[in-house]
């Protein structure tokens, strides 16, 4: 009678364990300490530290278990922009285990390929929103967030019930910037106010952006998700910003990005945004919300009436 063959160990089935193997338990604590690092950086580097043992040979893996396994990947189609990103996930797995690391900084994967960098067109945006009647109230408040703030995924993953109080919701946002409470506009009280919603984890929110698209009847493409919409936001709204004469790091501000980052994109200088504060300003910690919010793109979209007097009227500085 044959043997009966074994079904190779996939990299979900370790990482699914109960406990992990002591080798991505080492790694999974050397990217949760002293610095911790975000959730999905984290499942993301132990997927990958996971597909490369499961590979291997060897416990403690050779010089050539890893040249192989960049070699199969290649030839398997995989990126060299996605090779490069593995080529560190696997560097901090070394690490973490104290194994040999064969490679030197000219031996990271290189390619001129750019970024898949995406904005949604504004269309597809107003689409959306539109749609708004046949989502959920979950659907409708991620779907509101993002248009309102252009928070990141895991920004999202991140709001609960308790972070909406008085007429103010938080922002827990992510990218070492600082959080920042926003007062809630009257476009979006009620719904907000209404609302119950929990952390989920990042993956649950690509879900429901899918949906969302799904029931606005929306094709999504290669790249769309939360940061497609993040991304056209800020452009369309430091148009605005511009034509009203108001300070474009208005918006850094306004989404809470940390003072270097900042000071590097809207002052060329990482000091730039140290030495810049805008709180001096006004004595009203919402004094940023009513500038941005007359002059925001999508907000007049979320008005039950659909038009923009009743807000421009409540929120002027």
């Amino acid at each position: 009678m044959p043997r009966k063959r074994k079904r190779r160990t996939t990299r979900m089935d370790i990482i699914n364990e109960g406990q992990l193997p002591e080798t991505l338990e080492n790694l999974r604590l050397r990217l949760s300490s002293p610095r911790l690092r975000a959730i999905g950086t984290i499942k993301t580097y132990l997927e990958t530290a996971a597909r490369f043992i499961s590979e291997a040979d060897n416990k403690s893996p050779s010089d050539n278990d890893l040249r192989r396994y960049f070699v199969a990947r290649r030839q398997n189609g995989i990126s060299e922009r996605t090779l490069k990103k593995e080529f560190y996930h696997l560097k901090k797995l070394c690490q973490a285990n104290q194994w040999h690391w064969p490679f030197e900084k000219e031996d990271t994967p290189y390619t001129d390929e750019q970024a898949q960098v995406i904005a949604l067109e504004i269309h597809v945006i107003e689409q959306l929103i539109a749609a708004r009647k046949e989502l959920t109230d979950n659907e409708q408040f991620y779907l509101a967030l993002s248009t309102t703030y252009g928070c990141r995924r895991e920004e999202l993953a991140r709001v609960s019930r308790r972070d909406i109080s008085d007429g103010t919701i938080l922002i827990r946002t992510a990218k070492h910037g600082r959080q920042v409470r926003h007062l809630i506009p009257p476009e979006l009280t009620d719904m907000f106010e209404g609302c119950h919603p929990k952390k989920h984890e990042p993956e649950a929110l690509s879900e429901i952006f899918r949906r969302i698209c799904d029931k606005a009847e929306v094709k999504r493409d290669k790249g769309w998700g939360w940061h497609s919409i993040r991304r056209t936001l800020r452009t369309v709204a430091e148009w605005a910003l511009a034509k009203d004469k108001i300070p474009l790091s208005i918006w850094a501000d306004y989404q809470g990005w940390a003072p270097v980052t900042k000071g590097n994109v809207y002052g060329g200088a990482a000091m730039m945004g140290v030495y810049s504060h805008p709180e001096i300003m006004s004595n009203d910690p919402f004094y940023i919300d009513k500038l941005i919010y007359p002059v925001h793109p999508f907000l007049p979209l979320w008005a039950k009436d659909g038009s923009t007097k009743r807000h421009r009227k409540k929120t002027k500085a």
